[in-house]
């Protein structure tokens, strides 16, 4: 076995390790409660990046689809209208009791009143303080954490098993010169 059959063997490895930890990923969406589209689920990708001297993956998805799917936001400037409005359209608008606009108990009957209330959702979240809490982590950095140690631990049993006949071949090899 020669160094570009290692290098395949691993690039191999690094596509099993990528889908794996995108299935972790999609598992800890679930387990952490984030269920009001599956947007987010889908939206992960990853790519192999490869040179002669370098494999790396990367796992990646749509910074949107996480807005959508948070469930709790804290914004220091406005949330994003377009997440609320899909948020209101989402539950439907019978559940609020008011849109501005609107006097009294009136049911909004225009097709802007979701957007009404996205809006004032939006504004409202911006008057609410953001309670500076400790650190509960988040389903994206604990299984990024695990995908991370178990990825280390299959490269590296993986390149050990790979490696050392291929090393023990060429310093013999040398001595034989």
């Amino acid at each position: 076995m020669d160094i570009n059959e290692i290098y395949d063997d691993l690039a191999d490895l690094v596509q099993e390790i990528a889908k794996d930890a995108i299935e972790r990923f999609q598992e800890h969406i679930t387990k952490y409660g984030l269920i009001l589209t599956d947007e987010l689920k889908r939206d992960f990708q990853y790519h192999i990046l490869r040179t002669a001297t370098t494999l790396a993956v990367e796992i990646d998805f749509r910074q949107y689809g996480r807005f959508k799917d948070m469930a709790q936001l804290r914004y220091s400037h406005n949330a994003p209208v377009d997440a609320m409005e899909f948020f209101v359209e989402k539950i439907g608008l019978d559940r609020f009791a008011y849109v501005m606009g609107y006097k009294g108990k009136a049911v909004p009957t225009v097709t802007n009143a979701a957007r009404r209330i996205a809006w004032a959702i939006s504004i409202g979240r911006r008057k609410v303080p953001s309670v500076k809490r400790g650190y509960r982590g988040t389903w994206y950095n604990s299984g990024k954490m695990e995908m991370i140690k178990q990825a280390q631990k299959q490269l590296g049993s993986r390149y050990s098993e790979l490696i050392a006949p291929y090393l023990a071949r060429k310093f013999g090899e040398n001595n034989e010169k």
